[in-house]
């Protein structure tokens, strides 16, 4: 058998197990394959409606957003000392009420999300290989159920493996692309429609859980959990914004909702290929950590046994895909524009709670300008939500 090296300081007790601590690029790519998904796959279109250049701007706009989200939690999270989930947090610090109301919405949005991953699978597989798309999102999930069923230790090597390779495929689709790329298409434009991105931004660049989750293999290494949430913000808006830019640039107003479709027919085969093998990958690594922050959550906030956490968050999203459940988009831009806007109101409120409580004193985080922060994400939401209701009743 071979033996341990490990000293007392690499490694970290993950509820009960102890573990291998992350290095910095393996929290990097547990927070990125945490966030991207299904959401990069709609940015084009929404990007399309507003226009290319300041779709551009905005998708940087809303990722700083949701970076100094991430950053109030993650201090909240460190400094609490005290290892919960989302649904944990709350019941902490918004007591009995607040616990009801982050589950509802924490279980609610998860559990859709990944049934939006099985059905984006499905779809993205059968354009590689042709076939039915409902028996490859069957296939995509019984592989997927079973690398959540081998835990963390198991997802988190897979997760830097895929993260890197959709950091390759996007290469490709930028390289291909590129010449493809009319001017007519960058240069529209249409304010009219500016808001209408928001719901479908903050579903892609939704990663609050896995805050905590890369916090637990992160312990007592502040600095290192602070560059992971900036790095991998960064890198985020680095891809969506790429992709975005070059797929408009290409398709234009013929932009398709789900964009490597419509890329894939005016570049060629091999792009429908590649396109489709990045939407593959990176759905396949939210569903992933999607999963183990789901059976996580059960476990460290409920105290269920792990096998009968892991056969809920398996077994629920395969019911509802079975029962008919097929809607992509809509339930991407209802999961955005709704339950991420009040689990973000959630967040500010723990966070708000917490600094009341005074376990915010401590300078152990070192997070600067924490007070602006949290008035731009305040600020971001009152619009949004504004936004929301009026489109709501608009319709």
């Amino acid at each position: 058998m071979k033996s341990s090296h490990l000293s007392s300081a690499d490694v970290a007790e993950h509820y009960g197990f102890f573990r291998k601590k992350l290095s910095l690029w393996e929290g990097v790519a547990l927070i990125v394959s945490g966030t991207i998904g299904a959401g990069v796959l709609g940015i084009p279109f929404v990007i399309a409606k507003v226009g290319a250049v300041v779709g551009f701007f905005y998708i940087i706009a809303v990722g700083f957003i949701m970076m100094s989200l991430n950053m109030l939690l993650a201090q909240v999270t460190v400094q609490t000392g005290k290892r919960f989930q989302l649904v944990g947090l709350a019941e902490e610090y918004l007591g009995k009420p607040g616990k009801i109301i982050m589950t509802t919405l924490f279980y609610s949005m998860l559990i859709g999300v990944m049934v939006i991953y099985i059905i984006g699978e499905g779809q993205a597989l059968a354009a590689m290989f042709n076939g039915n798309p409902f028996t490859w999102s069957i296939l995509f999930f019984a592989l997927g159920s079973v690398l959540i069923l081998f835990g963390l230790r198991t997802v988190k090597t897979v997760e830097v493996l895929l993260v890197l390779s959709i950091l390759f495929v996007v290469f490709l689709i930028v390289r291909w692309s590129a010449p493809h790329i009319q001017v007519t298409n960058i240069q529209y434009q249409n304010l009219a429609s500016l808001l209408l991105p928001y719901g479908v931004l903050l579903f892609a660049f939704h990663g609050a859980s896995s805050i905590p989750e890369a916090h637990s293999l992160l312990e007592n290494k502040e600095k290192t959990f602070k560059k992971a949430i900036v790095y991998s913000s960064l890198i985020l808006i680095l891809i969506y914004a790429l992709f975005a830019f070059v797929v408009v640039g290409v398709t234009g107003g013929d932009t398709t909702e789900v964009a490597t479709i419509g890329l894939g027919a005016i570049v060629g085969p091999r792009m429908v290929l590649f396109g489709n093998l990045f939407a593959a990958l990176a759905m396949g690594t939210g569903f992933l950590l999607t999963g183990v922050i789901l059976s996580d959550s059960l476990q460290w906030d409920f105290k269920l046994p792990r096998f009968l956490s892991n056969m809920v968050v398996t077994l629920l999203p395969l019911i509802i895909f079975l029962f008919g459940v097929r809607g992509f988009i809509a339930t991407m831009d209802i999961i955005g524009g709704v339950f991420i806007s009040l689990e973000m109101v959630l967040i500010l409120a723990i966070y708000w709670r917490s600094k009341q409580r005074g376990d915010l004193r401590s300078h152990r985080f070192g997070l600067h300008h924490a007070a602006w922060l949290f008035k731009v994400v305040v600020l971001a939401l009152l619009v949004g939500s504004v936004y929301s209701v009026s489109k709501f009743f608009g319709n």
